[in-house]
C-alpha cells in the first residue's frame, strides 16, 4: 500500500462525477500499492454490504431525510462501482457494460415511449410486465420448474411475493381480497388447532401457512407487505418510546410495573400523538 503522488491527486481531482468515483476504486485495486481490504474482496464477500446498503437507503426514504437519502445512494453506488471494478479485473465485464445493459433494459421494457413501431394497446406496467416475461421465457434455464427459477438468497418477504406473482401468472390465484381473508380465518383456526396438539413442527408449518396468507392479503389490497411491516416496527418502537417517556416523567420504576400498568403506558402513549411524530 502506497500513497498517491501530488500530480496523480490533482488530476484525480479534475474528475467529476462517475469518471472520479471510478478512478478512486481503480486506484484502490491497484495490485501494486491498492489497499489491501480492497484489494482482497470478491462478488461473495460484497454481497452483504450491498443488502446493507440499500436497506439503509430504504430506511432514509422512509424518513423523508434528503441529505441521507444522497449519502445512502453513493453508499449504494460505491457497492456497483466496486463490483463492476472486481469484475474488470477478472475479465468479466466493467461499469460500461452494467450501465449499457440496464439503459438496453429500460429501452426495451418501454416501447411506448422508444419504439415508433409499437402500439398501446395495454398500460405502461402490463407492458413492462408482459416483456419481462418474455426475457424471462428466453432465457435458458436448466431449472424444470417454475417456481425454482425464483432467486433463493433474497430476503423472505420478498420471495414469498415473488413466488405468488409468478404464479399468479399462471392463473393459481385468488380472485379477489375476500377470498384471500377467507383463507386467513381458515389458516388461523388450524394454527389453533396446532397450539392445542402442542406439536411444535405442525404449529411452526401453521404458522408459516398463516404468514404466506398474509402476504398474499397484502397483494390483493395493493400493500407492501415489507413496507407495511417496516411501518409497524416503527409505529410500535414509537410507542414503545413514548412509554418509556411516561415512566421518566412520572418518576416510575419500569420493573415494578405489572401488566395492567403496561396496558395503561401503551394507551396513552398511542393517545399522545404530538410526542409520537
Amino acid at each position: 500500500m502506497k500513497k498517491i503522488s501530488k500530480k496523480n491527486l490533482t488530476e484525480l481531482n479534475k474528475l467529476v462525477s462517475t469518471d472520479k468515483i471510478r478512478k478512486v476504486i481503480q486506484i484502490l485495486r491497484d495490485p501494486d500499492g491498492g489497499c489491501p481490504w480492497d484489494l482482497k474482496q470478491d462478488y461473495n464477500s460484497l454481497a452483504p454490504y450491498s443488502i446493507e446498503e440499500a436497506y439503509e437507503l430504504v430506511n432514509a426514504i422512509e424518513k423523508n431525510d434528503v441529505k441521507e437519502i444522497k449519502n445512502e445512494l453513493g453508499d449504494l453506488l460505491l457497492q456497483v462501482v466496486l463490483i463492476s471494478q472486481i469484475a474488470s479485473d477478472q475479465g468479466d465485464f466493467d461499469f460500461d457494460d452494467v450501465a449499457n445493459e440496464i439503459s438496453k433494459k429500460i429501452i426495451r421494457r418501454h416501447p411506448q415511449i422508444f419504439d415508433t413501431k409499437y402500439k398501446m394497446n395495454d398500460l405502461p406496467q402490463d407492458s413492462w410486465e408482459r416483456i419481462k416475461n418474455l426475457e424471462k421465457s428466453n432465457k435458458k434455464s436448466s431449472l424444470r420448474n417454475t417456481l425454482d427459477q425464483i432467486e433463493n438468497n433474497m430476503p423472505t418477504i420478498i420471495r414469498s411475493v415473488k413466488i405468488q406473482k409468478k404464479a399468479a401468472s399462471l392463473n393459481f390465484d385468488w380472485i379477489n381480497k375476500d377470498q384471500v381473508l377467507k383463507k386467513v380465518d381458515e389458516e388461523l383456526d388450524e394454527l389453533k388447532e396446532a397450539l392445542k396438539e402442542k406439536n411444535k413442527k405442525n404449529i411452526e408449518d401453521e404458522l408459516g401457512d398463516l404468514f404466506f396468507t398474509l402476504i398474499s392479503l397484502s397483494r390483493h389490497l395493493n400493500l407492501d407487505p415489507d413496507q407495511t411491516l417496516r411501518k409497524a416496527n416503527q409505529k410500535f418502537i414509537n410507542r414503545f418510546n413514548e412509554m418509556e417517556n411516561i415512566v421518566e416523567d412520572k418518576k416510575l420504576k419500569w420493573h415494578s410495573l405489572g401488566l395492567i400498568d403496561f396496558k395503561n403506558l401503551w394507551n396513552n402513549a398511542k393517545k399522545n400523538k404530538k410526542r409520537l411524530k
